[in-house]
């Protein structure tokens, strides 16, 4: 009877050790999901600010041009007979614009502008007639 009870008492303190084992497993398991989302987590969002950067860089550039056309005609206005290239800071560098007004066909002044912003360099061509 006293085997018995040794038997039985072995049994018992083999079955406590195994969920620990198990535990550390489970532990790692959950570690490496937590690591893995939140991996994926700060991957995502560096691309969509690098996304959101060059959209933006993209639309300012568009802006810059158009204030470029914008300036030309603005001293077409002050002389009729102008024709040449206006800017707006240290042209090509970030932020700026360049504007050049030649005659067209026909009597109607052609401008083309260029605005950059980043890397992001984008024109317009204008046809102005006075």
């Amino acid at each position: 009877m006293i085997q018995t009870m040794i038997h039985a008492r072995n049994k018992h303190a083999r079955r406590a050790t195994r969920p620990r084992g198990m535990a550390l497993l489970l532990c790692l398991f959950v570690v490496f999901m937590v690591s893995s989302l939140l991996l994926s987590v700060v991957q995502t969002e560096t691309v969509q600010y690098s996304a959101a950067r060059n959209i933006d860089d993209y639309e300012r550039a568009l802006y810059l041009a158009n204030a470029g056309v914008h300036h030309a005609c603005a001293e077409l206005e002050a002389n009729a007979s102008w024709r040449g290239t206006v800017t707006d800071g240290s042209y090509p560098v970030d932020d700026t614009y360049s504007a050049t007004a030649s005659d067209g066909m026909g009597g109607s002044i052609d401008i083309v502008s260029v605005g950059v912003s980043g890397d992001v360099t984008r024109t317009i061509d204008a046809t102005v007639e006075l």
